[in-house]
């Protein structure tokens, strides 16, 4: 017993001489886990470490090369600075007519296409009704199906409306617009049990179909009025040289003349 007391009292004293003299005398047996640096340190330097911990703390702010770039070039700076002195000057309204000039200068769309989704329908039904409206200035397109007694007219003037505003946020002007062309194409079948008598049943198969719809700038209603006026009064032609006052060739004594 007195021997086993010795030896834990003489490894005691070896651990505290070992400890006060630091961690560099201890021996590899007893504290090897001390040769690495904590796992808080580690923890600590790997958070400050993150790389996008810098990019996340200068969101928003210039970057250094931006900086540069603006430090070099000192002469845009100026012009910039005596181009804003002599805006200054001009009024609110000025700004405005410019920038709706900038909008004038852009790309003007010369046509806008539409086409609805696939609708349960027969396309030779839906080709009537398209073939209704196509050639017609939008909005009487819009009247026509307005006032038309099928049950696809509601759906089909939603869409030209639809296909209307569309083409004037382009740019292309309402009371020029036409629908200038006007096409079907089938869809999918849709497959339906069908129940017949004495236990029986067969399949119906309902078609689809979809509407493509072209707008394109004509002519308004005052220029066709006009041509059409135009057109009428040169296919008036004058009497010209009438019978009476040619030479009659034949003289007829009886008879009926004319």
């Amino acid at each position: 017993m007195s021997r086993s007391i010795r030896s834990t009292l003489s490894l005691a004293q070896t651990a505290t001489a070992s400890a006060s003299a630091g961690p560099s005398s201890l021996r590899p047996c007893l504290r090897p886990q001390l040769r690495t640096p904590p796992p808080t340190a580690l923890q600590t330097r790997s958070a400050w470490s993150f790389g996008g911990f810098d990019r996340f703390m200068n969101f928003g702010r210039p970057s250094k090369a931006k900086k540069a770039t603006e430090d070099e070039s000192p002469a845009l700076g100026d012009k910039a600075v005596t181009k804003a002195e002599g805006d200054s000057t001009g009024s609110l309204f000025d700004e405005i007519v410019e920038q709706a000039e900038k909008r004038e200068r852009k790309r003007k769309a010369s046509e806008h296409k539409y086409s609805t989704a696939h609708h349960k329908i027969s396309p030779r039904k839906l080709n009537m009704l398209s073939r209704q409206v196509a050639g017609l200035p939008i909005d009487e397109a819009i009247l026509q199906m307005q006032f038309s007694e099928k049950r696809a007219s509601s759906w089909i003037k939603s869409t030209l409306a639809l296909a209307r505003d569309h083409a004037m946020d382009k740019g292309l002007s309402r009371s020029k617009l036409v629908v200038a062309e006007t096409w079907v194409s089938k869809g999918l079948k849709i497959k339906r049990v069908d129940i017949k008598g004495r236990g029986r049943a067969g399949f119906k198969h309902h078609p689809t179909a979809r509407l493509h719809v072209l707008l394109k700038e004509g002519k308004t209603k005052e220029e066709i009025s006009q041509r059409k006026f135009t057109k009428e009064l040169g296919q008036v032609r004058s009497a010209g040289v009438v019978r009476e006052d040619g030479v009659i060739r034949r003289k007829v004594i009886s008879g009926w003349t004319w």
